[in-house]
């Protein structure tokens, strides 16, 4: 609990000052037609606006990181592992959005999340959409309520264990069905990996999460 506590405290801080982005998003970035993605993309101005939470609460080994796995119901990403979030509804803050659709996919509260900060946004071509990324902290382990028709399954892993016990793979996906992409990514669940633009954000935290061991070792 307190090195999680110490995490938090930290990334607070970090989150107010300029964000690496692509520099720790890029490992994580699909290769398609051979060639890696470029940062920054060309956002285009009909872009749809996105937002999501990544929600951090303490588990036995530390920080743990919420994941859902969406359901064969959506439109976008069906079956895949990501955060809650979705479309900005009009007049709605990037925050809002992300702790309303936390709140319709897993039941959690909206003034149970303390949100402390953005991870550097992203464009997903797929989806044609620019999905914010807010971060926020959750006292104890969430009791969710899935919506079923946009969650399969909720679960979480530390972020120590994604940072130093789950190796990076290259796998081939299907961005759509006439793109074939080799994506880096990690196993996480059995029925599917993580990858794409959940996995390159979350990458951007695992970086920071290292950033902030070193700190705390080189103090010792």
């Amino acid at each position: 609990m307190k090195d999680h506590l110490s995490f938090i405290e930290y990334l607070a801080g970090r989150l107010q000052q300029p964000l690496p982005g692509w520099e720790y998003q890029q490992r994580m970035s699909p290769y398609v037609k051979g060639q890696q993605t470029l940062e920054p993309r060309l956002i285009p101005p009909d872009a749809k606006q996105t937002s999501v939470a990544a929600l951090l609460f303490p588990g036995e080994n530390g920080s743990e990181l919420l994941f859902t796995m969406r359901s064969t119901k959506v439109s976008h990403h069906k079956g895949q592992i990501c955060f809650p979030g979705g479309r900005s509804e009009e007049s709605e803050s990037i925050r809002q959005t992300a702790l309303r659709e936390t709140h319709e996919e897993l039941g959690i509260p909206r003034e149970y999340i303390s949100v402390i900060g953005n991870l550097s946004s992203l464009f997903v071509p797929p989806s044609h959409s620019m999905m914010h990324v807010i971060v926020g902290h959750l006292p104890t382990k969430p009791i969710v309520n899935p919506n079923p028709m946009e969650v399969e399954e909720v679960f979480s892993i530390a972020l120590h264990d994604l940072a130093f016990k789950h190796e990076i793979q290259h796998i081939t996906k299907m961005r759509s069905p006439d793109l074939e992409v080799l994506a880096p990514c990690w196993q996480i669940h059995p029925k599917n990996h993580l990858w794409g633009a959940t996995a390159m954000c979350v990458s951007e935290l695992i970086g920071l999460y290292q950033d902030f061991l070193k700190i705390n070792d080189s103090n010792d």
